[in-house]
């Protein structure tokens, strides 16, 4: 009579080796073969009694060693490693580098490359796998204008950037970046969760309503806003400085970096300028660079996060609503300075703001 081993006890460990699967499988044909009912051996070892079953008939068809895993080849790869990294190569430099209309990489452009450069054919689903297995991942992307003049913008990044750092320590001047922005009652929509099948319903008005609100913030994460009901104008700019001034002068001058936005050249803002220039020193951001503004990066923490799926009945709330968020945001210097950090300009440390 065959004696039954340690590893036939139920809840002990195997001590031959291969995977926890085969070891289980092992004992199950160990089991069998000392006449053990399948529906035993699959109670015992926490299987159905098809698994047993089907152990059975591979122990009386195979042999008793047929216990161990077949070995799987798999279908081969239609791309080798090296056309895998022609492939890297190629997306890294992107569509329009390669013929595309715009920069955009969509599976069945990828589909079209790897036809036209391997002579491999690939439906979109594979595409998809062969991506995640190069490092790509579907990303939103961000939207840069096409007058930009890069390298205007990669020169004032390393040239006049430093320059306006080294003015405000001789001028004894606080930075601050501004800019302006809107929130409508529409609602800026984000994911959230629900029931598979019962797509969620975020009920707002047809008819948009519309706030106007500058913005400013210093090196160190402090938050200066202004709230209006309509279309800004210049003379809107002129008092949003003064409030600037009344706000943070302190026997210091302010150096003001901004866009070239309309209302920043209009003819009262100019006068106004002129005659605090002892007071005030401004300097343009390179034209259609948002990134470089920290102030956008702290627009993009209030409306995508502390204001997402928000539905305000009327303008009052949307006001009312607003100026507490914004008020809330400013006593949050550390993450308005986290926030910041994310321009795509060297800032210095905040200790040293």
């Amino acid at each position: 009579m065959t004696t039954r081993g340690k590893g036939a006890r139920q809840g002990s460990r195997p001590r031959s080796s291969g995977t926890l699967r085969e070891q289980k499988r092992r004992i199950g044909y160990e089991l069998l073969t000392q006449g053990r009912s399948r529906a035993e051996v699959a109670r015992q070892l926490g299987v159905t009694w098809m698994t047993a079953d089907r152990w059975y008939k591979w122990l009386k068809s195979r042999g008793k060693d047929s216990w161990h895993d077949r070995n799987r080849s798999g279908r081969p790869q239609k791309l080798s490693a090296n056309q895998k990294r022609k492939l890297k190569r190629i997306l890294k430099k992107g569509a329009l580098n390669y013929g595309y209309p715009t920069e955009l990489w969509t599976l069945k452009r990828v589909a079209e490359v790897i036809e036209k450069e391997f002579q491999v054919s690939y439906n979109v689903t594979h595409v998809w796998r062969v991506l995640r297995s190069l490092g790509f991942t579907a990303q939103v992307p961000l939207l840069r204008a096409m007058e930009r003049n890069e390298d205007y913008i990669r020169w004032w990044i390393e040239e006049k950037w430093p320059e306006i750092l080294q003015l405000a320590r001789t001028e004894n001047a606080v930075i601050l970046f501004m800019d302006e922005s809107s929130v409508q009652s529409q609602p800026n929509v984000k994911r959230t969760w629900a029931l598979r099948g019962s797509r969620p319903e975020i009920r707002a008005k047809a008819r948009r309503e519309k706030l106007s609100i500058f913005s400013a913030v210093k090196l160190d994460g402090e938050l200066f806003f202004s709230v209006h009901a309509h279309d800004l104008e210049g003379r809107d700019t002129v008092n949003f400085l003064r409030k600037l001034m009344r706000e943070e002068m302190h026997g210091r001058k302010l150096l003001i970096i901004w866009d070239n936005a309309s209302i920043h050249k209009a003819g009262n803002v100019k006068r106004f300028l002129e005659k605090s220039r002892e007071a005030i020193i401004t300097r343009l951001l390179p034209p259609y660079a948002p990134e470089l503004n920290p102030d956008e990066s702290v627009w993009n923490l209030a409306k995508h996060h502390d204001l997402a799926n928000w539905c305000p009945a009327d303008v009052k709330e949307m006001r009312r609503t607003i100026t507490k968020e914004l008020k809330l945001l400013s006593t949050q210097n550390e993450r308005l300075a986290g926030a910041m950090r994310h321009a795509e300009i060297p800032l210095p440390p905040i200790s040293q703001c």
